[in-house]
């Protein structure tokens, strides 16, 4: 492993420039890197400390910084705006407050505010770093070139504007780096974690055009947002390109700085177990313990494989820092999935989702599951401790043949709550359940949770409707990951307005703007999100007028007056309350 190519920003949202060496600092980065930021004018900025990256000026807002030249011999730096403007260079030092008053006011000029706070240039010890605590990133061309692969075209790593390109890592072996820390000379740095892309990797740095949505590239195809790692600068020195890397294995701070995420990482399988027919039942440690950290009743691991493909499984136990997960043996990939065996690695993350005990069991709960699909009443049955509200449960499962392990651990469970408990198993050998059996699973219950494939899904979906049972009393668990093609699919809504209930400025969107989320994103805007992909319902927004569509279903439930931004697409004008 080794340092391909070496770069800085030296003003936030900027281009880079290309360095042959370069010093870097304890718990700071590369001299001279996001040396300054200029303030968008949406709040005011202090000079001299750091702040979050919404009161810069970013690419992701405004691509045209893109077209903007940048040199520098710190303190020195030289700012071009756009060949189109015809305006001079400015040269300025960014350790004098007074020349970086005048470098705003040049900016300034070029650039467009978004808010009506007085622009200015500000700088901080230690730069405008996207991460508080991280000072340097480094992305991996391999992991680009995957990426490259899926979108169809060819990508430059420089839109993954990373301080260090590396050599010798393959494509998302980056991940593994975290939690350790890597020697370069004297140089030693903390890997502490992934990095969450924004919509600025969908400008292209050769033609400054946006020519992909690099979040959704990611999200669609890998089933995650994150590329490249950040780390945390521990002893300063100089790095030279071509430099080896090393990984110190004496040291173990990194473990202490690295947040407890849900993001990739790469877990390690400890167990396979065969269950019956073809289900097999697989153990994993997690190195870091963030899964037990987050650790929820009903919630899910989401496994990423590089071909690209991924999916999400239930987690069904957790100890300490070994989890569980049940696998049928059919598909892509789950069938690579149950071919792995102990000390295979697997890049995973989570746990997601919001289909949790303390969410959906509550007064009378039925558990209506089928196949595998038991796997999430599974994982909402251990922890059922954690719904105080859950009065009476009945679980309803369906599978083919007598009922097997997973359905014979979920009944101990449901008994053992020492609740009223009513159990029921269809064979379906012997016909599939008919709507008056579902009808009956669910008389009178104030919560219902469906498990299972499709035709099984809408049947009980139906039932519980005609039943009367509310729809955000309705929770569901669906298995499929989102199509590749959602940007073919939008083009199908027309322009619509945005309004927003506090009166700020709203927009129009339009197709080529993506899902209602990213959208949003693109002007600045910073709603909640996780998985991007209708899963986990961190995304959703209330929805005050209007109404929208979703060109691929989601298998998230919201209330009524609620939509999932990361999937939506306007279907008139809308007004939110953010």
């Amino acid at each position: 492993m080794r340092i391909e190519r070496l770069f800085r920003f030296p003003v936030k949202g900027l281009p880079a420039e290309e360095l042959t060496r370069a010093a870097v600092s304890a718990e700071g980065g590369v001299a001279g890197d996001r040396a300054v930021a200029l303030g968008n004018g949406s709040t005011p900025v202090a000079d001299g400390q750091w702040q979050s990256c919404g009161s810069f000026t970013a690419l992701k807002n405004d691509t045209s910084l893109q077209q903007w030249q940048v040199v520098s011999a710190p303190p020195f730096i030289t700012v071009t705006a756009p060949a189109a403007t015809g305006a001079a260079p400015f040269t300025f030092d960014s350790s004098d407050a007074g020349e970086r008053s005048a470098a705003a006011d040049y900016m300034a000029a070029h650039i467009p505010a978004q808010g009506g706070h007085a622009r200015t240039l500000v700088a901080a010890s230690h730069g405008m770093f996207d991460s508080r605590l991280s000072g340097i990133s480094l992305i991996n061309p391999r992991t680009v070139e995957a990426l490259s692969k899926a979108a169809g075209v060819t990508l430059d790593p420089l839109r993954y504007r990373g301080n260090i390109l590396l050599d010798g890592v393959p494509a998302f072996g980056e991940f593994e780096l975290i939690g350790k820390v890597l020697r370069i000379g004297e140089t030693r740095i903390a890997i502490t974690k992934s990095i969450e892309r924004c919509p600025a990797t969908s400008v292209n740095p050769a033609t400054t055009q946006v020519d992909v949505n690099g979040p959704r590239l990611l999200a669609s195809h890998f089933g995650h947002l994150h590329c490249g790692v950040y780390g945390t600068v521990l002893a300063g020195g100089t790095l030279q390109a071509g430099d080896e890397i090393r990984i110190d294995s004496e040291d173990r701070r990194a473990l202490a700085l690295a947040p407890a995420k849900r993001t990739p990482r790469y877990l390690e399988v400890i167990e396979r177990r065969q269950l019956d027919g073809d289900a097999v039942e697989i153990s994993l440690r997690d190195p870091h313990g963030w899964i037990a950290a987050h650790d929820e009743a009903g919630t899910h691991l989401r496994v990423h494989l590089p071909d690209p493909l991924w999916r999400n499984y239930t987690i069904t136990a957790v100890h300490r820092d070994v989890i569980s997960i049940a696998v049928r043996t059919a598909g892509t990939v789950s069938q690579k999935m149950a071919g792995l065996r102990a000390g295979d690695k697997l890049l995973a993350s989570g746990p997601h989702g919001t289909m949790t005990a303390r969410r959906v069991l509550h007064g009378r709960t039925a558990l209506l599951t089928a196949g595998i699909g038991i796997t999430p009443a599974l994982g909402l049955l251990r922890g059922a401790g954690q719904a105080p509200e859950l009065n009476e449960l009945r679980l309803f499962h369906v599978e083919r043949g007598p009922g097997g392990e997973l359905f014979t651990r979920a009944g101990a469970l449901a008994r053992g709550l020492g609740l009223p408990a009513r159990i029921s198993h269809v064979d379906s050998r012997a016909g599939r359940p008919t709507a008056a059996q579902l009808a009956q699973a669910i008389e009178s219950c104030d919560s219902v949770v469906i498990c299972g494939p499709a035709g099984f899904t809408q049947l009980a979906l139906e039932t519980c409707e005609l039943a009367g049972i509310a729809p955000q009393h309705v929770h569901r668990e669906t298995f499929a990951s989102p199509a590749a093609d959602l940007g073919e699919l939008l083009q199908q809504y027309a322009p619509a307005r945005i309004f927003f209930s506090s009166g700020a400025a709203g927009f129009t969107w339009r197709p080529q703007d993506g899902t209602l989320l990213e959208s949003l994103e693109a002007r600045g805007l910073t709603p909640n999100s996780s998985c991007r992909a209708g899963s986990c319902g961190e995304c959703a927004l209330t929805l005050r007028r209007g109404s929208v569509g979703y060109p691929l279903d989601p298998s998230a439930r919201v209330a009524e007056n609620q939509i999932l931004a990361c999937m939506a697409a306007p279907a008139e004008d809308l007004e939110l309350q953010l």
